[in-house]
């Protein structure tokens, strides 16, 4: 299946954005990319509104740096891409950590997120997580 390249520069336009209000977070322009009733599902939180999910990640973020490193698109549904990044964040406490991150993005009729599922190993993160939250709620 060959998509089109209206659906993507959609796909790669919205994809290029998330990732660069994401490292600069920029809670309102990730959450302008969401649909309405957007989701989030992540390792870490299960599946929350995208509203509740990013405000929480910028409450326990210092610092990010996104590095893109491929973008995938659905043959089965050019409704759908995956971004993989390196993201490096630094907690409020001030310790940094690293990982490699795929998320995969399923966009509604005009193109806006309907949900975001993150996949990565969360084993070296889980602990420094738990320990930053607990500041933040």
């Amino acid at each position: 299946m060959v998509m089109d390249s209206s659906a993507q520069d959609h796909v790669r336009g919205t994809t290029d954005r998330y990732l660069s209000r994401l490292a600069a977070g920029d809670v309102t322009g990730v959450l302008a990319l969401f649909s309405d009733d957007g989701v989030v599902s992540s390792p870490m939180t299960g599946r929350i509104p995208a509203r509740e999910f990013y405000p929480e990640l910028a409450a326990a973020t210092q610092r990010s740096a996104v590095t893109p490193l491929d973008v995938f698109v659905s043959v089965a549904d050019t409704r759908r891409a995956a971004v993989r990044f390196r993201y490096d964040w630094r907690l409020p406490d001030g310790q940094p950590t690293s990982f490699d991150c795929v998320d995969v993005l399923t966009f509604t009729e005009d193109w806006s997120i309907a949900e975001l599922r993150i996949v990565y190993d969360t084993h070296p993160l889980r602990a420094a997580w738990r320990a930053s939250l607990r500041g933040t709620r």
